[in-house]
């Protein structure tokens, strides 16, 4: 074979490769960093299309981005505000943030109530004794207050109240659980997600909430938040087949990874 030939078959394949390339569908996400952690595990399997990843300007940089165009799926971890639904936007349940009430594995306490989970957070109830447990002080642990954790929290079972009583704040919030793991009178908050994959995990454990299980096949459990992808108009192109992959057995099961699944959903107007 001639160097003339040899040299116009490599330029073929050369030109192949980057036509290949130059095709590859590009998705670019802006949005909040806790939908960001289910768009980096999704893209450790979904080979459909590349992912340019923004997380830094959370919710409402996502919010805006996806209204100024900037973005072909926004990440919203909250209602999207109604006055960005009015500007057409569509928003896609994708499962939920799940903030787990989390004990020492040794407390013999296994379920609370939302109105107990209140009592203990707003310092009414300081005794394991008033919630079946043992005869003991309970320590109260928390996430700084800027955290959504401690919001999410706070508006689902202080009903927007204030919390109260001997607490302790903890910073980062993962740190919650080596509080609880080091302390069997310990209950702190935390979303599911951080605590799974926390290297002391195995000493700790969430409670049932109002006979509800804390885990992520369980669509009722009451302490969440939902996750949205939001999009410009109905999801057309690569961002409507991410999103059908996402509600997909396949997403679904990436989803709950870390959190919640969707169960069923669809896009909203």
């Amino acid at each position: 074979m001639n160097k003339k030939l040899i040299t116009l078959l490599m330029a073929g394949m050369v030109l192949i490769a980057w036509a290949g390339l130059a095709t590859a569908d590009t998705i670019t996400y802006v949005g909040s960093s806790t939908v960001g952690k289910f768009i980096q595990d999704a893209e450790k399997v979904y080979t459909a299309a590349d992912f340019k990843i923004n997380t830094k300007p959370e919710s409402g940089g996502g919010e805006n981005a996806t209204v100024a165009g900037h973005a072909d799926i926004g990440g919203v971890a909250r209602e999207v505000k109604p006055q960005i639904m009015a500007k057409g936007i569509v928003k896609t349940l994708i499962g939920k943030d799940a903030i787990g009430a989390w004990v020492h594995q040794d407390n013999p306490v296994q379920d609370l109530s939302t109105t107990q989970l209140a009592g203990i957070f707003s310092g009414t109830i300081t005794n394991w004794n008033e919630v079946g447990g043992t005869d003991a002080p309970i320590a109260v642990y928390v996430v700084n207050p800027q955290s959504a954790t401690r919001k999410v929290f706070g508006k689902v079972i202080l009903n927007g109240s204030e919390y109260g009583g001997n607490l302790q704040t903890v910073r980062p919030d993962p740190n919650i659980v080596d509080k609880v793991a080091a302390d069997p009178n310990g209950i702190g908050q935390l979303s599911f997600a951080l605590g799974a994959n926390h290297p002391q995990a195995s000493t700790v454990r969430k409670v049932s909430v109002d006979g509800q299980a804390p885990d992520v096949t369980n669509p009722d459990y009451p302490i969440t938040r939902p996750l949205y992808l939001i999009t410009k108009g109905a999801p057309a192109g690569a961002a409507r087949d991410f999103i059908a992959w996402s509600l997909s057995a396949e997403g679904q099961a990436v989803v709950m990874q870390n959190f919640v699944g969707a169960g069923t959903a669809a896009p909203t107007p």
